[in-house]
């Protein structure tokens, strides 16, 4: 008696698409990828067919697919992930990190647009922001500066958490009440690895640090405006005191700075933050 078990029954390509819940097209992509060929294919008709066993590596992709894998990706993946090797499971579990860190990343891109509708939504229900752009001097300054180049304008409190618990090594002190504020070095506008120069204004002129400059700010002639906000808000009124500087026949002189009036050490609360956003000029 002949006790060799049968091989059991292959599925036809829609068959075997039901039962994985992948489209015949993608099935047919996947083959030309090289992740997952038929177990067989009528030499005359063409007509693919596929191994129940199959259905397990089906499951895989579906699995890697839907956790944001790219194709080139799972094809580098499947073949260890049913290997028992332990250094290849080392592998898949750091893509698997990986994969989870630029997820998180992407989801606060999401959060960040997602407040940037709700502002634009409530900006369309409200009056458009009243900028009101002078010009004045602004005095002569010692500062303590710490100067750096962040990803982008949003992480400028990097540079604050370097240059507050410095001071004192720098042997500098912080002038009562003194001008707090930010230096914007980039000819234009910077996407990325922008270069800021944070500074706070102090009593008296101090030795300094490598990291911390004592650097001595001379009287400017600005253009300026004042708005109370997030700082998201900024472009508006850079784009208001740029219409002015036009307007006057003035030119840009400088480096844009800000000054902070009110901002995160005082107010929590970033709808109460108050902001000088300045731009040296000269007359044209």
């Amino acid at each position: 008696m002949d006790m060799t078990r049968p091989e059991p029954p292959l599925f036809a390509i829609g068959e075997f698409s039901r039962l994985a819940r992948i489209s015949v097209r993608m099935l047919r992509h996947y083959d030309e990828r090289g992740l997952l060929a038929p177990a067989s294919v009528d030499a005359s008709t063409g007509y693919r067919s596929y191994a129940p066993a199959q259905l397990r590596t089906a499951a895989r992709i579906c699995a890697l697919r839907d956790a944001g894998f790219p194709v080139a990706e799972i094809g580098r993946l499947l073949p260890v992930l049913d290997d028992p090797a332990g250094d290849h499971r080392e592998v898949v579990r750091e893509a698997l990190e990986q994969q989870r860190a630029r997820l998180e990343a992407d989801a606060e891109g999401v959060r960040r647009r997602l407040a940037r509708v709700d502002h634009l939504i409530t900006t369309l229900e409200e009056s458009a922001m009243s900028v009101e752009v002078r010009r004045t001097t602004v005095p002569a300054t010692t500062v303590a500066a710490l100067r750096g180049t962040i990803p982008t304008y949003a992480d400028e409190g990097l540079l604050w958490q370097r240059l507050m618990p410095a001071l004192g090594a720098a042997g500098a002190q912080p002038a009562p009440g003194g001008a707090v504020g930010a230096t914007f070095h980039d000819e234009g506008f910077q996407e990325q690895d922008v270069d800021v120069e944070v500074w706070i204004e102090v009593a008296r002129p101090f030795p300094g640090t490598a990291e911390v400059r004592c650097v001595e700010l001379p009287e400017r002639d600005v253009a300026t405006a004042t708005f109370t906000g997030p700082y998201d808000q900024v472009g508006a009124v850079t784009a208001a005191i740029g219409g002015w500087i036009a307007a006057q026949g003035l030119a840009m002189d400088g480096p844009m700075f800000d000054v902070y009036r009110v901002g995160p050490p005082q107010e929590q609360d970033p709808s109460r933050w108050v902001t000088d956003v300045c731009q040296p000029v000269r007359d044209a």
